[in-house]
């Protein structure tokens, strides 16, 4: 399956995927060798583009929707999703055309034909089936499909009230939302990104300070080097907000 790279000037294109891979297997009662194996990956996502001040926002069993950017703040669930996917992000400028829909996802997504382009990013696998789920990060997978060409966000219209509403009844009776899973699972998620972010900026800081010691690099030049590297504007929404409570929920 082939398929190829573009860059999106004016959009920011993230999102957070979380898959979980299984084995099940069914068999016919008192019938010998009848025994089915199947294997397959489930999974829930969000998906965010931003250009300026309006939001596209596609959510696993709600839906889509175009709001701005303050509407998208007020509302701590999507605020959460939309700071984990900045930190998870590879490259928010750079999107995919695939050839075709990857079916390893059938089971996640809905309306795969439709599901053309996607975006690289890190993202969520749950690895231990215990009372806490144990989830790790991969580093990168082409993985996020949106149902909307990117470069078409400009051109679509903000919901109106009545949608906006709709939308919000069916957000809220998501499982995790409805039966109070979410307070966990998001400090979960959230942990694991930012070690892993951590991790990668451990990694980079090595990397220049190996620089350093071969090139006698002043400041002012490590400064603009790890500016550049992709994990070092993971952080620019986050402090550039004058409350720094990113990833922090409240009750």
């Amino acid at each position: 399956m082939s398929s190829a790279y573009h860059t999106v000037a004016n959009a920011e294109c993230t999102g957070v995927f979380i898959q979980e891979k299984y084995e099940a297997y069914s068999y016919r009662y008192n019938v010998p060798n009848s025994k089915v194996y199947r294997h397959g990956i489930m999974g829930d996502y969000h998906l965010f583009i931003r250009s300026g001040d309006k939001v596209y926002m596609e959510v696993k069993n709600v839906g889509e929707i175009v709001i701005s950017f303050a509407e998208l703040q007020q509302n701590k669930y999507w605020r959460y999703y939309y700071e984990l996917s900045l930190l998870l992000a590879k490259d928010k400028h750079k999107v995919i055309k695939n050839e075709a829909f990857n079916k390893a996802y059938d089971e996640i997504y809905e309306e795969t034909k439709k599901r053309v382009w996607s975006v690289e990013t890190s993202y969520l696998d749950y690895i231990k089936q215990t009372y806490n789920k144990i989830y790790k990060i991969i580093p990168s997978g082409n993985v996020c499909y949106y149902k909307i060409n990117p470069f078409d966000l400009d051109k679509m219209e903000y919901a109106s009230h009545q949608g906006l509403e709709i939308f919000r009844m069916i957000y809220i009776a998501r499982k995790d939302v409805r039966l109070g899973y979410f307070l966990n699972k998001s400090v979960i998620y959230k942990n694991i990104a930012m070690e892993y972010v951590m991790d990668e900026n451990k990694k980079h800081i090595l990397n220049l300070a190996t620089l350093n010691g071969k090139y006698c690099m002043n400041d002012d030049i490590l400064t603009i080097i790890y500016n550049i590297v992709s994990i070092g504007n993971k952080y620019e929404y986050i402090t550039s907000k004058e409350e720094s409570k990113a990833l922090i929920l409240e009750k």
